[in-house]
């Protein structure tokens, strides 16, 4: 058979529940592909996504924080991070389509790393096409580390966005094998004072306030399934604060000019309760901007990462 055929009788298995296998096969992951409906994205929504960013608090007298949240506004565009929520599926379904993965129980899946490249602004209403993939699977040997690859289309089929999403999950690794994506390495926190520091203080229902943006994990709204997963409290969105994180830089080194932010890339090393206040350091590397980001009721560092600006940002 042909590596299409291949593909489609993986799929034919799969649907009458023959195909799963019992460990992990990476060459049956790598290259999987799912075209998801497209999502009709709506203006009303394009603000929602910035209203649960905390754009036009503590008031709405910033004319900036108002190009995000009034689509009425001359100037109004979508926050760059927006394009995480512009994908009608999501990546549970796609690991549970995919041949190659196993059964697995999805409170041992963790969110580990997110990157998100602009090639285009982001459209703020119309028909938005996604296509998700796996680009690899890794033996991590207590797991296994997941590379999904989403490309992001405007009605003109234009690919205006890439997002890359690293998942971690746990009990099924030990299948061996070797890497075929090259991960970047990891962002190295300068030892020296940050160049500047963000600090702003997120709403006890900013889990209840995310989750409108069709990001519905319960993990994040529902106590019982928080307490599975060992928490105290429903905890908040990684992709909330990887979004509090970027407004961060954005409001410190280019306000007025989202089209400045070209890339986006986050590790998630803890958790964030809503209601808890982030501060977001920063240091300044030519165009790229290195961050930390702690809560400053724990002191505990909850993502690490950097953000990549155009070359006509003035630094």
């Amino acid at each position: 058979l042909r590596k299409k055929n291949q593909k489609q009788f993986a799929n034919f298995l799969f649907s009458f529940n023959m195909g799963k296998p019992k460990t992990v096969v990476p060459e049956n992951c790598r290259g999987f592909k799912v075209s998801v409906n497209p999502k009709e994205l709506t203006e009303i929504q394009t603000v929602l996504y910035a209203v649960a960013l905390n754009f036009g608090k503590p008031n709405q007298t910033d004319e900036d924080d108002m190009r995000f949240v009034f689509e009425r506004n001359e100037d109004f565009a979508a926050f760059p991070t927006a394009a995480v929520v512009m994908m009608e599926g999501d990546i549970f379904s796609l690991l549970v389509a995919c041949p190659g993965m196993p059964e697995f129980n999805p409170m041992m899946l963790l969110h580990g790393e997110e990157s998100v490249e602009l090639y285009k602004p982001l459209p703020v209403k119309g028909s938005i096409g996604c296509e998700m993939g796996i680009s690899d699977a890794v033996d991590k040997k207590k797991g296994a580390l997941v590379i999904i690859d989403i490309h992001l289309s405007n009605e003109e089929k234009e690919v205006f966005a890439k997002i890359q999403m690293n998942v971690f999950i746990r009990g099924i690794g030990g299948f061996g094998g070797q890497p075929v994506v090259k991960l970047p390495s990891a962002v190295v926190i300068p030892k020296e004072n940050p160049d500047a520091i963000y600090t702003e203080k997120t709403d006890v229902n900013q889990a209840l306030i995310y989750r409108l943006c069709q990001d519905t994990n319960p993990l994040h709204v529902d106590p019982s399934l928080a307490a599975m997963g060992g928490f105290d409290t429903p905890i908040l969105h990684g992709l909330c604060f990887y979004g509090f994180a970027t407004k961060a830089v954005y409001k410190q080194y280019a306000k007025g000019h989202p089209e400045w932010i070209k890339k986006v890339s986050a590790r998630f090393t803890s958790h964030v309760f809503p209601g808890e206040t982030l501060v977001t350091s920063m240091w300044k590397k030519g165009n790229t901007i290195i961050i930390e980001q702690k809560t400053q009721e724990r002191g505990k560092v909850n993502l690490v990462g950097s953000v990549e600006l155009n070359p006509e940002a003035k630094l």
